[in-house]
């Protein structure tokens, strides 16, 4: 997603960790942009306020530049914002929008749906949300399924995560959760859906679970 020239600056501040800098100047500028110009300025006191664990005033930006947006990501920084703070109605909300966008743009966006998806049951993870994540974590692996390979060169392409990266959620997720043993049964029902170097991974996955090493 390309930003505002005219927010250049106040977005290197963000990167800088500048944050009452950044929304300050931001502040100063919203009432004389319009259109996608106001819509990158409200994104960007919505990171503001995130990356300082601001998660309500994040949420109230982000559903302002999410007003009338088509881009996934957006929705995406509601989802995540309300998820923080416990608002799952809302969070699943934005989610819905997340896919609707993807579908209207023929899932050409980037990052890509999956990786989206990824992103977001990490949250949910954190959450303590078992049942969400674990719904999410079966979507990710029919994905998995379909393509029939774990090459990582055809999932970049594909814009499916790696497919360590979704054993390190879906390891992690289990282990906190306290649930080890369905979490070796979910995982030896998708070992045997995937090519060699994918049975291989997730065997090394059931075997650090069982260790108790997740």
């Amino acid at each position: 997603m390309l930003h505002s020239p005219q927010l250049a600056e106040q977005w290197q501040l963000l990167e800088e960790h500048e944050y009452t800098k950044a929304f300050q100047q931001t502040m100063a500028m919203l009432e004389s942009l319009s259109g996608p110009d106001r819509r990158d300025a409200e994104r960007l006191l919505g990171w503001v306020c995130y990356r300082q664990q601001q998660y309500a005033q994040a949420s109230l930006w982000f559903k302002k530049a999410c007003q009338g947006s088509d881009w996934a990501d957006d929705w995406l920084n509601l989802a995540i914002s309300a998820a923080k703070q416990g608002q799952l109605e809302l969070s699943d909300q934005a989610l819905e929008q997340v896919r609707l966008c993807q579908q209207a743009a023929r899932y050409a966006q980037a990052p890509g749906l999956y990786l989206q998806l990824l992103a977001y049951a990490r949250v949910l993870s954190d959450a303590g949300e078992h049942t969400r994540v674990v719904a999410l974590l079966d979507e990710l692996a029919l994905a998995y399924r379909r393509v029939g390979s774990t090459d990582t060169t055809l999932l970049y392409v594909l814009r499916l995560p790696f497919l360590s990266s979704f054993l390190a959620l879906a390891l992690s997720h289990f282990a906190r959760q306290g649930q080890e043993e369905p979490g070796q049964a979910w995982l030896e029902a998708l070992e045997v859906a995937l090519d060699k170097d994918g049975q291989r991974q997730v065997a090394k996955a059931i075997e650090k679970l069982r260790r108790g090493e997740a």
